[in-house]
């Protein structure tokens, strides 16, 4: 918790501090806990909150833009570097084609508590597993780990969400490779950005009905050769004959990686740059909207940015 308020700090600090316009005082509240409460700076929000006109969640960048001190992973701009090296290299034809996932099985969110047993459980079913699926709960000693970039080596990457939103998602986001995940609950500071394309519209079924929580989340509907992640079943029933389609459909799998790195990496939605200037825009719109309590802070002294981080925030 300490490493992600702290991050969050820091990033604030370094787009302040290299703002070619001064940003307005403001006093603001910050919320580094997965699930977001109040009216605060947050890491993401229910989908199903996007259109309400009282929501009051205000999406900050996730703190790996300055460090997530994890060997595999590091940091966006870190992992950002080592995947371009790889993307440069490896072509989508020739990437393992299956679909790749690691994770703790009992880490989910309890609107949907099974959805990480439900996927191993699924690959487990499969007579043909080996085939498509490098799919594993991490084991105690996490000898069974990947580096997160190397995910990217894979064609399908499949996501998870956690508690709430998932960290791994932005780093998956900057694969050229096809996302796989039903649909997605919670929104990060980018999450709009994504073109989702339905299973049901991807293998043509037609008459399978959408819910009305996704049918309000994700009103748009996309053709595969606008989309840049797919959708499957919230259960996982369908993974398999998706990876399936894909693989018999090699120039769509090929269009929906392209167009997710494009977006995402060639947009430079995830660079520094981007990152500092949203933060910037956020400080700006939060200072034209907040109404503070003054009395609330009387008699309270502010300690300067230098010395909260060098004594801990103690």
């Amino acid at each position: 918790m300490l490493n992600s308020r702290t991050a969050a700090l820091h990033q604030l600090h370094r787009a302040l501090l290299t703002s070619p316009e001064p940003v307005p005082d403001t006093t603001l509240t910050l919320n580094i806990q997965d699930q977001p409460f109040g009216t605060s700076l947050t890491y993401s929000r229910p989908t199903s909150a996007s259109r309400s006109p009282t929501t009051r969640h205000f999406l900050i960048p996730h703190f790996s833009f300055w460090s997530w001190p994890l060997p595999s992973v590091v940091s966006i701009p870190y992992a950002a570097s080592r995947i371009a090296t790889l993307e440069a290299t490896l072509a989508f034809r020739s990437k393992t084609p299956k679909a790749v996932w690691r994770g703790t099985i009992w880490f989910n969110s309890i609107t949907n508590p099974r959805l990480r047993p439900d996927l191993i459980k699924v690959v487990k079913a499969s007579k043909r597993r080996e085939e498509w699926a490098d799919i594993e709960a991490m084991d105690g000693d996490k000898k069974n780990s990947l580096n997160i970039w190397d995910f990217c080596r894979y064609k399908y990457v499949v996501h998870t969400e956690g508690v709430t939103y998932s960290g791994r998602f932005q780093f998956l986001q900057m694969c050229n490779s096809v996302v796989l995940t039903p649909p997605i609950s919670w929104m990060q500071h980018t999450t709009h950005l994504v073109r989702p394309v339905l299973s049901r519209d991807l293998l043509g079924r037609d008459g399978e009905r959408i819910s009305a929580g996704v049918k309000q989340a994700w009103p748009e509907r996309y053709k595969a050769e606008e989309a840049n992640i797919v959708f499957v079943r919230s259960d996982w029933s369908d993974l398999e004959e998706v990876v399936e389609w894909l693989e018999e459909h090699p120039s769509v799998a090929e269009g929906i990686a392209r167009r997710q790195r494009e977006v995402f990496v060639g947009g430079g939605y995830f660079s520094q740059a981007a990152e500092m200037c949203y933060w910037r825009g956020l400080m700006r719109g939060w200072a034209e909207v907040a109404r503070v309590e003054e009395k609330e802070f009387e008699g309270m002294h502010g300690v300067p940015f230098e010395e909260f981080v060098l004594t801990g925030g103690r």
